[in-house]
């Protein structure tokens, strides 16, 4: 005898027992069909309201957006970066250090509102503006400095003004 002819015969002799294990799988087979279907059916709806969006845009056309706004904003932030280079390229030549000094520079006039102002950039170079106040008139006078040096001789004041300025360094 065959084996084949073997699993007949066994099932000849038992075929409720192998009706009844077909029938389990069968309902198995359907149970998990039914499982999957359900997930299926909500998977669905979350990816229907996930497109649809609030407003009733696509997720895509939302993505769209937002990638348009991204690189609107990266040529902005470009743009930035070249203005700030640009700025950054000139406060080494911006006023970075004063020195202020006021006096009486008459006996006869007081409130100190004579005055000698020292302003100097990054490398030490700028001017001392000087004001000198009496009761007549208000003369004013402006000496150039050039890496911490002046181009003229300094009164006192305008010394001290120097000084003031390049040890606020």
């Amino acid at each position: 005898m065959s084996l084949w002819q073997g699993v007949l015969d066994s099932i000849a002799q038992n075929v409720e027992i192998w009706l009844g294990v077909c029938l389990a799988l069968h309902l198995l087979w359907v149970l998990v069909l039914m499982l999957l279907l359900v997930k299926t059916r909500s998977l669905s709806r979350r990816l229907q309201r996930l497109t649809a969006g609030t407003t009733g845009a696509s997720l895509e056309r939302v993505l769209m957006d937002h990638l348009a706004r991204v690189e609107e904003v990266d040529t902005r932030q470009r743009q930035i970066d070249r203005r700030v280079s640009a700025l950054e390229a000139q406060i080494p030549l911006c006023i970075q250090h004063v020195g202020l000094v006021r006096y009486d520079a008459f006996e006869d006039v007081g409130g100190q509102q004579s005055f000698s102002l020292a302003m100097l950039d990054a490398q030490q170079n700028g001017m001392i503006l000087t004001s000198v106040y009496s009761r007549s008139d208000v003369r004013v006078y402006a000496k150039a400095i050039r890496q911490g040096q002046p181009s003229h001789p300094l009164s006192e004041e305008e010394l001290q003004a120097l000084r003031n300025a390049l040890s606020s360094a």
